[in-house]
């Protein structure tokens, strides 16, 4: 047998080292992997809130909204959001519910926290159904599955023309818990992973300016 011949290939020992160096890896590696997934889903979550917030911005001022846009919390249903505009329809007047806020958004009143309500499912996915009553345009209802809202005072955000925010009460939110607590001039809100117990803070201020927090 010649020397090459006879160095082809590896022991049993080179073996059983190389397998025992991969489930090393492979244990070390898994811890790393689910802090990664646990940290990911409640960052999905306060990334997709902060999005919405700015959607609901956005329209406001697009729309030059005369009533404002509700960014609402725990609406539909509970641990869930959507936004929706105040305004009637520019055509008739007719609004999506029967109280709404009577105010101009550029001169508003600090003690006025209360806004109407928004409408009731299954109307709050049309977008218009005049037939139904509903004139204004919605946002999309997004689930939190997992993550839950921490209590907090108010349940809604108000948006104006202006692309100034202020935290109010909606009389639609179908939880009616409130989410919202004041910090100074701006308001914050809390997150939590029901698994994991890991949470996010999401703050927004009066000119919209939203940061996250990763809370201990």
């Amino acid at each position: 047998m010649s020397f090459n011949e006879r160095t082809k290939g590896f022991t049993l020992i080179e073996l059983l080292v190389v397998v025992a160096i991969i489930a090393i890896a492979s244990a070390a590696s898994i811890p790393m992997g689910l802090s990664f997934l646990r940290n990911y889903n409640i960052s999905g979550a306060a990334n997709n809130i902060g999005s919405q917030m700015q959607k609901a911005r956005s329209q406001a001022v697009k729309l030059n909204t005369q009533r404002g846009v509700l960014l609402n919390f725990n609406y539909p249903e509970a641990d869930m959001y959507q936004w929706t505009s105040l305004d009637p329809n520019p055509m008739t007047g007719v609004s999506d519910g029967g109280v709404y806020p009577d105010f101009d958004p550029k001169n508003y009143d600090e003690t006025l926290l209360v806004f109407g309500a928004v409408p009731d499912v299954p109307f709050n996915t049309d977008n218009p159904d005049p037939a139904n009553g509903v004139m204004s345009p919605h946002g999309v209802p997004f689930d939190l599955q997992q993550i839950s809202f921490d209590a907090g005072t108010f349940n809604a955000l108000l948006f104006r023309s202006d692309g100034s925010v202020r935290a109010v009460d909606s009389a639609g939110a179908s939880g009616g818990a409130g989410v919202l607590t004041p910090a100074g001039l701006d308001w914050t809100l809390t997150i939590r992973d029901s698994e994991t117990g890991l949470t996010r803070g999401i703050t927004i201020t009066r000119n919209g300016r939203i940061t996250m927090q990763e809370n201990p």
